[in-house]
This record gives C-alpha cells, structure tokens and sequence, in this order.
C-alpha cells in the first residue's frame, strides 16, 4: 500500500503516544522512556528533518534535528542511572519505526503534498505535548514517591526539555500556517 496525498492520517505514528505504558515500577518506566527516547532520535526526528528539508524548509529541518539530538540525551541520562536495563523495541515501538519507513519509502508523495510538513510538525506538537505534560511529570512523581529522587530529577529535567521542544514546534507550526 502506498500513500496517497490525500490521506488524512499518513503520520498515525502520534496514537502510540497518547497513553503512555505507565508502570507502577520506577525502573519500568525509565526503560520505557530510554527506548522512546532512542526511537525519536534515530527514526522520527530525522525523517520529519528531511520532509522539512526537502520541503524546503532548512529552519525546521534543524530544529527537527536539535530535538533529535536532545532525545539522545534524555536516553544517555536514563541509562545513566539504570546501566542494568536491557533496552527492547516493544510492540508500539516497532509499529511507529514501521510507520517511519513507509513514510520515507514515500518522501516524494509526502514532500509534495503542502500538508506533509504540516502534519509533521503536528505529530511532533502531539508527541511533545503527551510527554511534557503528562507523560513526565508522572514519571517524576512516582519516583519521589518511591523515594527516588535522582531519577525524578532526571524526569524533570527531561520534561522540561520537552516543554521547551513543544514550544520550539507550536512556533514552528504556527510560522509554518499562520492563523
């Protein structure tokens, strides 16, 4: 199957993303989050760098590859504390690098489509948002309630991260389609 330009929903890599795999355990969590973080690093970020590349758009792709960058970081800190963790593609996260390679496997549909940059930057404002928002802070307040400060001081620092990558994208978008 490929992609049709007119398809309302050729990103859909966002929905494995609204609900968060949130574990009762610290150690759970923080190994969820090392291995979303390492996706976006190397699969979504680039690809939504090179649409806005070959959309022209040379602003956005280096903002796509900043955030990108600093998701590596947010692993790097997590397996800081957790050196033990095995780090394992899940099920979502395999369907998302799945979705990723289709979408590149159709570049040329996706660049020449106006919406395809759109649609990038909106999945990233989704993705942002859940993680700055929610995802995060939960995390962080789980683990002071398990009495692990230094993680949840790595969950604040990365959600802070986030809150400023979701800014850095609203600004984008709304520079992109001004209202």
């Amino acid at each position: 199957m490929s992609l049709a330009p007119n398809e309302t929903d050729f990103m859909g890599i966002d929905r494995f993303f609204q609900e968060a795999v949130y574990s009762a355990q610290t150690d759970l969590n923080a190994a969820s989050s090392i291995e979303v973080e390492l996706y976006e690093h190397e699969h979504m970020y680039p690809t939504f760098a090179l649409i806005a590349e070959q959309s022209g758009d040379l602003e956005v792709a280096a903002m796509f590859h900043a955030i990108a960058r600093e998701e590596l970081e947010h692993a790097e800190l997590l397996q800081e504390l957790y050196p033990q963790l095995e780090i394992t593609d899940s099920p979502e996260t395999l369907e998302a690098k799945r979705l990723v390679a289709q979408i590149r496997t159709q570049m040329d549909v996706v660049t020449s489509d106006p919406r395809g940059l759109r649609r990038a930057l909106e999945t990233a404002l989704e993705v942002e948002s859940i993680e700055a928002t929610k995802t995060y802070p939960a995390f962080a307040a789980l683990a002071r309630e398990q009495g692990k400060e230094e993680v949840a001081l790595a969950f604040d620092e990365i959600t802070r991260h986030e809150t400023r990558h979701m800014k850095w994208v609203e600004r984008a978008l709304e520079t992109l389609c001004p209202v």
